[in-house]
């Protein structure tokens, strides 16, 4: 795909989105933020398990 071609994509794609409704637009923070809580407290729960199981150190 040349740069011409990806210039007219790109128009395209900006001519028929839209910007969201808030509604829409919270429901899509809701589900990041909770996503984004769900894989830190994953992550804090691996790092407390391997630093009680002797020390493992996962950072350089």
């Amino acid at each position: 795909m040349n740069i011409k071609e990806r210039v007219k994509t790109i128009i395209r794609v900006l001519k028929v989105s839209e910007k969201p409704d808030r509604e829409s637009f919270m429901l899509s923070l809701k589900v990041f933020l909770i996503g984004l809580l769900v894989v830190g407290g994953l992550a804090f729960v691996i790092h407390l398990i391997a630093s009680l199981l002797g020390g493992i150190r996962l950072s350089s």
